[in-house]
């Protein structure tokens, strides 16, 4: 019994840690909605960037595996985790 308490405990700690990566792109996008103007949104590359590095992050991590979307060339280097 204990054993599968520790289990869940261990599965939620899990599944929080990366779901904040998650809730940080959510703030992000919904505060550039909120500072554009009109119907169109400009975000620059390195945001649009920070964002599908993120998303492959949180892909990989849950198993998924990793899919390179942008040629390699374009890719930084290095890649802050967020959790």
């Amino acid at each position: 019994m204990e054993k599968a308490q520790n289990t869940e405990t261990n599965l939620n700690k899990f599944v929080n840690r990366h779901l904040s990566q998650i809730k940080v792109l959510s703030r992000l996008l919904e505060h550039e909605l909120e500072t554009s103007k009109g119907r169109e949104v400009a975000i620059d590359r390195d945001t649009i960037e920070a964002v599908l590095d993120t998303l492959e992050i949180f892909v990989e991590d849950l198993g998924g595996g990793r899919r390179d979307v942008r040629p390699a060339q374009e890719k930084q280097q290095t890649v802050t985790r967020l959790n």
